[in-house]
């Protein structure tokens, strides 16, 4: 199954760089579901949209739109897929050193529906080790921060996952991340 996670995600890469505006791989961990703690693994591509919808002589705001391919690591392994525009404002002068925020909502997929961890003390003790989703279909909110440099920039992003309440169940859950990725 891992290697042919792997191939899929080389298959993507190879068939959407030419594409991409900006390639992201990250890792972080879930902080808020139930009771369980999933290591999460992400790579992203992100596509230009608008590249200035608008502006003023310090900042840009532009509009892209992300392809996500996931992976939550723990007893159970859940993979997902998602699809988000992203509204981003950035600093109009792009010399040096520069930040920019990131805010998006979309649309995710996930292979599982329940994630199961070793019990772990937790305050949200609603189940030990036991996360349900509720649905397979989800909705996906992100907030980033990040420092740009050249074509390489870091960022630090939590995202938000939920059905919101579509389905009978709907514990949702948070993934906080660290990324590094490179513009083409």
């Amino acid at each position: 199954m891992l290697t042919r996670s792997a191939l899929t995600i080389c298959a993507l890469l190879y068939t959407s760089t030419a594409h991409s505006q900006t390639l992201t791989v990250a890792g972080g961990q879930t902080i808020r579901a139930s009771s369980t703690e999933h290591d999460a693994y992400r790579v992203e591509m992100n596509f230009g949209w608008k590249p200035e919808f608008w502006s003023n002589d310090s900042w840009v705001l532009s509009l892209n739109h992300a392809i996500s391919v996931m992976t939550f690591r723990d007893v159970n392994n859940v993979n997902a897929v998602s699809w988000a525009p992203n509204i981003i404002l950035t600093s109009r002068k792009k010399t040096g050193i520069y930040p920019y925020v990131q805010l998006s909502f979309g649309a995710a997929y996930l292979s599982d529906d329940q994630f199961q961890s070793k019990p772990k003390p937790h305050p949200c003790n609603c189940r030990e080790g036991f996360t349900d989703m509720g649905s397979h279909g989800q909705f996906e909110s992100s907030f980033a921060l990040g420092l740009t440099k050249n074509r390489f920039s870091i960022r630090a992003k939590i995202y938000h996952y939920s059905n919101a309440n579509i389905a009978n169940e709907n514990e949702g859950m948070d993934v906080a991340e660290l990324g590094v990725s490179y513009s083409f």
